[in-house]
């Protein structure tokens, strides 16, 4: 079995026009033909994906893509050329650059493919002043490109010229070369299905990010399958470990043969999902017709090609050469991630128009030309490389409703222990919110206006009640856009000192608890008196107002927050002391009746009549003090 370490995660690709030689380059560099199909061999024609690995002079193996140069099987060649580190850009010498030479490097560019190597084929039919009209003209293609500078080698895949300089070229570039990260969750796009006898199902591809092992769990993303991997290949080669940047066979039997196909994303179950909409940034190719506002157009994103229309946000119509921004709202769901790249052809003609990254996933129908959909969309791209800024910008798209711990590590695409790091950062540095209960995050703009309403709410609460110190949490919730986010705002203002969470679901305003003056002291005393001295047979509200009017009643709820007064039903207010006695009868009682609280020794007890004994123990069944057993009170606690 062989080493995944001996792999170096990056992938070579061939580019160019149709019959300029890259299948025959690929085989006289590797020694591998990439034509797998017998129609490719007897018609000398590539139509599909080939594969093959070339190794470096330390003895590791990267690999190598060729694809087809037909325009008829150009969707075959974005499949390849969405996982191209290094381009092996093919020209002929004796046709120097063509039409596919040109849509080819116009697609390198909009995968953001910036490294390249110009192989001149067939040198060894043109003479030498053909092999520098070729050559200029190459110069000429590249110079406003990312691959300007490149090298251009003459090579013949016939007598062998050049190849030696080429391989080193290669060689060389290749090491310079960052490898891909083995960061994030675990997805690899499908390039071929196949079926193995004793083995079943087998998906290939090279995957965008993470790595998986033999016996980990995979998913068809979007399609509610599952399967654990039996078995793992790298370049032929049984490996434990599959990662970024290698070109990988996973065997999942638990998928059927028939529900797998090209286009499909393999990943990590329940990180990833399939949208129809995808928010871009788009750049048009030069030399071809704007792209059109509204326009129907082929979508490739990894391996997939789907039809969707393009709805420009921020220009009428996307000339050629210009960049913009869109939202693609696609015939069929996709799978990919913010950064990945996206390319958009014409249906008619069939032509590579526009291509950029991925933004965003799903959500609703964005209005064209407002201003907050437009720089939330720059901000996106600015955030693209940046998993701490791409969580604050969701988190403030979600606004109040916050996302789940679940949603964000999906819409980063990271692991659980990334996720841990990520999230233990912003919460130290306030850019984002939780509640302790909750695994739920929130922008610090969420918070700060919820900290405000909460605000709002106590200030109206009290200037309606001038004596309370403390307010309900249920008038807090009034409004709330959900409990979680309540409790950070609550959370928030407790730090700062403005206010208490008391038990019970009461909060408190620390700046007016003592605010209650000597004379309004001595009223409520003279209040609280009053209702002890009428004992078990308490007052009635209607009672108290005749006796303290406007002013008592405003007394009164200062004193049921403090204790000092208790409504027993929606009538009767007892004093302290005589309410405490009577629950001291209740237990005295209930401890002489092997917890039964024994109605008529407790009347006699109080001293009281039925009309104030039945509201005081529906008062005790309803805060639980007691309880009903069938037809008897059983004591249940006591406070």
């Amino acid at each position: 079995m062989a080493s995944s370490d001996s792999i170096f995660p990056v992938i070579v690709g061939t580019a160019g026009h149709v019959d300029h030689g890259k299948s025959s380059l690929v085989r006289r560099l590797t020694g591998i033909d990439p034509d797998r199909w017998e129609e490719e061999k007897l018609r000398g024609l590539t139509i599909d994906l080939g594969f093959a690995r070339f190794a470096l002079p330390d003895g590791r193996i990267v690999g190598m893509i060729d694809v087809p140069g037909h325009e008829r099987f150009l969707k075959n060649m974005v499949a390849g050329a969405t996982s191209i580190d290094l381009a092996l850009l093919v020209v002929a010498a004796d046709d120097a650059v063509m039409p596919q030479t040109r849509e080819h490097l116009d697609i390198l560019e909009l995968l953001g493919v910036e490294r390249g190597i110009v192989a001149l084929t067939k040198v060894d039919i043109v003479d030498e002043d053909a092999r520098l009209l070729a050559e200029e003209e190459i110069q000429d293609l590249l110079a406003p490109t990312k691959l300007a500078g490149s090298p251009i080698l003459r090579v013949s895949s016939i007598t062998g010229e050049g190849f030696d300089e080429l391989r080193a070229a290669i060689a060389s570039t290749v090491a310079a070369l960052e490898p891909r990260s083995t960061s994030g969750v675990f997805r690899m796009p499908v390039q071929r299905v196949f079926s193995v006898q004793g083995f079943g199902t087998v998906l290939t591809g090279i995957p965008l990010a993470g790595e998986i092992a033999v016996g980990d769990m995979l998913e068809l993303v979007g399609k509610g399958l599952r399967s654990r991997i039996r078995g793992i290949q790298a370049y032929g080669q049984t490996v434990e470990r599959a990662r970024a940047g290698h070109s990988t066979a996973l065997n999942l039997p638990d998928i059927p043969i028939e529900a797998a196909a090209r286009g499909d994303v393999v990943a990590v179950p329940e990180r990833l999902e399939a949208v129809d909409r995808l928010e871009v940034e788009l750049r048009t190719v030069k030399d071809i017709g704007p792209l059109r506002h509204g326009e129907a157009v082929h979508v490739h994103v990894g391996t997939s090609e789907i039809t969707a229309r393009v709805f420009l946000l921020d220009q009428q119509d996307l000339a050629a050469g210009q960049t913009g921004l869109g939202q693609l709202v696609c015939d069929a769901d996709v799978v990919c991630l913010p950064g990945d790249f996206a390319l958009l052809r014409r249906l008619s003609p069939a032509r590579t128009i526009a291509g950029g990254r991925v933004l965003g996933l799903g959500g609703r129908r964005l209005r064209r030309f407002r201003e907050e959909v437009v720089d939330r969309l720059h901000e996106k791209e600015r955030s693209l490389e940046d998993p701490k800024k791409r969580l604050g910008v969701a988190l403030r798209e979600a606004g109040a409703t916050g996302l789940a711990f679940e949603e964000a590590r999906r819409r980063l695409g990271c692991t659980d222990a990334e996720f841990d790091v990520i999230l233990r950062a912003v919460l130290e540095s306030g850019e984002a919110f939780r509640t302790t209960k909750s695994e739920r995050l929130f922008s610090p703009l969420s918070v700060q206006r919820e900290e405000a309403r909460l605000a709002a709410k106590l200030a109206a609460y009290y200037e309606g009640h001038a004596m309370a110190s403390t307010c309900p949490i249920a008038e807090l919730r009034v409004g709330s856009s959900n409990e979680a986010l309540l409790s950070v705002g609550l959370e928030q203002l407790v730090k700062k000192g403005l206010a208490e969470v008391l038990p019970g679901g009461m909060v408190q305003d620390p700046s007016r608890v003592d605010d209650v003056s000597p004379a309004e002291r001595h009223e409520l005393d003279a209040i609280r008196d009053w209702l002890d001295a009428a004992q078990q047979r308490p007052h009635t509200r209607q009672d108290f107002a005749q006796r303290w009017g406007r002013d008592g009643a405003m007394r009164l709820e200062r004193l049921l927050e403090e204790k000092g007064a208790y409504a027993v039903s929606q009538d009767f207010l007892w004093g302290p002391k005589a309410y405490e006695a009577a629950l001291q009868h209740v237990a005295e009682v209930c401890a002489a009746n092997d917890g039964v609280l024994v109605i008529p020794e407790l009347r006699d007890r109080l001293d009281t009549t039925r009309k104030y004994l039945i509201p005081f123990l529906e008062h005790l069944d309803r805060v639980g003090i007691t309880a009903r057993k069938g037809d008897r009170r059983i004591l249940r606690r006591r406070d």
